[in-house]
């Protein structure tokens, strides 16, 4: 496939060539934290029908959620600890039997 002077295939440069932008990170940044504002103005005037009194504190889904991620992300390392092995758990690379199983 042709490329172009910069080792960049022309298709991506049109799907991903906004990123290069200096103004990309900026507005992704104003972007979210709008609509962040927005979803917490509808979440204050939102009626739920909640199941228990916990949820329908204003932001508990929110908080919910990110706690339940940090929990997950933390956990990996304890769990990378148990599961991990050794460097030399399947044996030496240079074993006597030429590499055959």
């Amino acid at each position: 496939m042709p490329q172009n002077d910069n080792d960049v295939h022309p298709v991506s440069t049109g799907l991903f060539g906004w990123i290069e932008h200096k103004w990309t990170g900026r507005i992704i940044f104003w972007g979210l934290l709008a609509l962040s504002a927005v979803l917490i103005l509808i979440d204050l005037i939102h009626h739920r029908h909640v199941q228990q009194d916990i949820e329908s504190i204003s932001g508990f889904y929110g908080i919910y959620g990110f706690v339940a991620f940090a929990f997950v992300v933390l956990m990996g390392r304890p769990l990378g600890w148990l599961l991990r092995r050794h460097e030399d758990y399947y044996g030496d690379a240079d074993d006597s039997d030429g590499g055959h199983l």
